[in-house]
């Protein structure tokens, strides 16, 4: 053995040994595992991944991975550079020059084993801190088979006892959509699944406390782990509440971008003005219009607390209280479109000279989303944003299509544009059901391209555990939408999660999707688990009236055409919410039927699927969709008892009443049921605990107190 000095790395001098080239990168086999190299002012965000890959790699092999106690790529068989340092990007450049053709740009990255003197070494490299992380969590799910989403779905990667490799190549370039995100709305399992987050000061009867934080910390691995960058991280935060910080805190630690629900722009909303004034002995009308001076200092207040922390994105806008508009907030706000247009404009112009003041970034970020009002006063030309803002077009709640303001808003070189999705929208639903197809996402996206959309995407994913299939497509889509392929991307994961099952499993879950009957006219789905609850209850509402109060029921009939102020904006702005609620019983229920009779038909073949799966994979397909096909079946079914009960009320048989009101009863007894399937084991048995929204227990007592009154009538 010849022993030779050289130097090849700046001021790194080492010895090699003159040996026969590796053929492989070895990870780790019988003789030991691999050294990992960071470079000294390695980020936080990077080592929370390098944390990850050698959690992982543990549970893989059972050895763990160290990394160099010492500033030397020389031993070290993995090395890690984020190329926006210029001492990383030297070091990098040094070990393969190539790496300049990604230095500058935004989130592209390279993985590829290197020979260097005779030793197999991995290098990781991205243009910025992001995408060093992404490229080694797409390393970990590409080559180690770990599932981004593994904490939510249970799939555990197979055991190995040697890692190794005869070629790892990994090239990415920037991804489609520059900024991706989850909002992290409508969050009511989270917050209560497990205890420990902290105490919300909230007037609102969904949230009681924060999500704990070992559960935001999974959200947030889950989230880089599929290569998103941005978090909306709760339905409200309140900055000043330590136990919500904390959510902000730990999304800027591991590295993502942060923003605000539409409904807080400048991070206050409703309730956090309250909050803050009510400390102060004052109760002030919640209304830029009527109490300009106080919203704007409330404005600087949380601003001045949001600024402290990097990458932050602006929310500018002006919302009511609990999603609403503002105007529902204060009676005296002038009531043509255009007069609220220009408050909203106005409101937008002094959020931005607050943001100028204390975001010393050269151009700080900023968003509004026109969701709602939001999108209909943009369609007229209502409103007015600053240069550098990024404008963010909705779905039209649940999405399946684009509004029309997406169409036919002129795109301002001085602006950037972008999308709000909803995988998940409380309450016409999806929410404890998923129902948006892959295809029908990609051809959304795919029109967001198109139309210039593309700078921004935040979907609403609720409490994430439903909706893992379409939150991991969403990921690989947006990052790299020219070359997705939605029935190439199912085929490999129903391949990855079902194994030789793949095929039946996938034909089961297109059925299901396919089971959702849709408004002809409209397009969007009729029958979703939260359109059921609240057609049923409405009409449970409606019954009760008409057996024990006969008299009112009469007059509420003829004045039925008059609207509230709250309805005529839903209807205005979120019609396809709740499509149904244009039909009559007599007209929905053939739909419903049909709904109810496809999800029948599905029995025979899940049967047929759970004998070809077991262990993780048939408990995931029972969680997945087996537990999901049974809650929209029995609350499908309820709806449907509770429409004969109608039926049978308008002809004065109140046997038959109580009769289909005691069958209602009994299909939410099999949600109840259904939901047992997906909480299993410790780990899951409180998964439902925090059911607010679809709230089962106000259902059954709803249902209940109409059978009494049914029953009283009969006496």
């Amino acid at each position: 053995m010849i022993l030779k000095q050289i130097s090849l790395y700046g001021p790194f001098l080492f010895m090699v040994a003159c040996q026969p080239a590796q053929e492989e990168f070895v990870l780790v086999d019988k003789a030991g595992q691999a050294t990992i190299y960071l470079p000294q002012n390695t980020s936080g965000p990077v080592k929370f991944a390098v944390n990850n890959l050698i959690s992982d790699v543990e549970k893989i092999t059972g050895k763990r991975l160290e990394i160099a106690e010492k500033a030397d790529n020389v031993s070290s068989q993995l090395m890690l550079f984020n190329l926006a340092d210029e001492e990383q990007l030297k070091e990098g450049l040094a070990l393969h020059p190539d790496l300049d053709t990604i230095k500058d740009k935004w989130e592209a990255y390279v993985v590829k084993d290197m020979e260097i003197l005779g030793q197999k070494k991995l290098l990781i490299a991205g243009s910025d801190e992001r995408a060093t992380m992404f490229a080694l969590y797409h390393f970990i799910e590409e080559y180690l088979g770990v599932d981004p989403t593994y904490y939510w779905s249970d799939l555990e990667p197979k055991k190995q006892s040697r890692l190794a490799w005869n070629e790892v190549n990994i090239v990415q370039n920037e991804p489609v959509f520059k900024f991706r995100g989850w909002f992290i709305n409508d969050e009511d399992l989270f917050t209560e699944w497990v205890d420990g987050g902290g105490v919300r000061r909230i007037d609102y009867p969904y949230y009681g406390q924060v999500v704990a934080p070992e559960v935001i910390a999974r959200v947030f691995e889950s989230m880089l782990r599929l290569r998103f960058n941005l978090v909306i991280p709760a339905s409200f935060v309140d900055i000043r509440n330590p136990a919500e910080e904390r959510l902000v805190a730990e999304a800027s630690k591991r590295g993502l971008f942060v923003s605000m629900h539409h409904v807080e722009p400048m991070g206050v909303s409703a309730f956090g003005y309250q909050n803050y004034w009510g400390e102060k002995g004052e109760e002030p009308l919640f209304s830029f219009y009527s109490e300009p001076e106080k919203i704007t200092k409330t404005w600087q207040e949380y601003a001045r607390r949001w600024a402290k922390y990097p990458n932050v994105i602006w929310q500018i806008g002006l919302r009511g209280i609990a999603d609403r508009p503002m105007w529902l907030a204060d009676p005296g706000v002038p009531q043509s479109d255009a007069e609220r247009g220009a408050i909203i404009s106005e409101a937008i112009r002094v959020q931005k000279e607050i943001i100028d003041t204390v975001d010393r970034r050269e151009s700080p970020l900023m968003t509004t989303t026109l969701w709602a009002e939001g999108a209909g006063l943009n369609q007229q030309g209502h409103l007015t944003f600053p240069a550098n803002a990024l404008i963010i077009f909705s779905d039209n709640s649940p999405g399946w299509k684009w509004q029309q303001d997406f169409y036919e808003t002129k795109r301002d070189p001085a602006n950037r544009y972008g999308v709000y999705y909803h995988h998940q929208l409380w309450g016409s639903g999806p929410h404890l059901v998923q129902a948006v197809p892959v295809r029908k996402t990609y051809e959304m996206f795919k029109k967001a391209v198109e139309h210039n959309a593309s700078d921004y995407a935040i979907m609403n994913v609720s409490n994430v555990r439903e909706f893992i299939l379409g939150v991991e497509a969403s990921a690989e889509m947006l990052y790299r939408m020219n070359t997705f392929q939605p029935d190439e991307f199912l085929q490999n994961w129903f391949q990855e999660h079902f194994g030789e099952a793949d095929e039946s499993v996938g034909m089961v879950y297109q059925h299901f999707f396919d089971s959702y009957q849709m408004h002809e006219k409209t397009g969007t789905p009729l029958l979703l688990d939260g359109q059921t609850k609240s057609y049923g209850l409405r009409l449970l509402n409606r019954l009760k009236m008409q057996i024990s109060k006969p008299e009112r029921y009469r007059r509420v009939l003829a004045t039925e055409a008059k609207k509230t102020a709250e309805q005529t904006w839903g209807s205005r702005y979120l019609s396809d919410m709740h499509p149904a609620r244009g039909m009559a019983p007599d007209e929905l229920l053939p739909v419903l039927k049909q709904q109810i009779g496809s999800l029948e038909d599905m029995k025979g073949n899940i049967e047929q699927v759970e004998a070809q799966l077991s262990g993780h994979t048939l408990q995931f397909f029972s969680v997945n969709l087996k537990a999901q096909y049974r809650i929209l079946l029995a609350l499908n079914r309820w709806l449907e008892a509770i429409i004969q009960a109608q039926f049978a009320a308008d002809e004065g048989d109140m046997e038959i009443v109580g009769t289909q009101l005691q069958k209602a009863i009994q299909h939410l007894e099999e949600v109840a049921e259904a939901k047992l399937l997906a909480s299993y084991g410790e780990k899951w048995r409180h998964w439902y605990r925090g059911d607010r929204k679809m709230n089962l227990k106000h259902m059954e007592s709803s249902t209940k107190s109409v059978l009494i009154a049914s029953s009283g009538q009969k006496q």
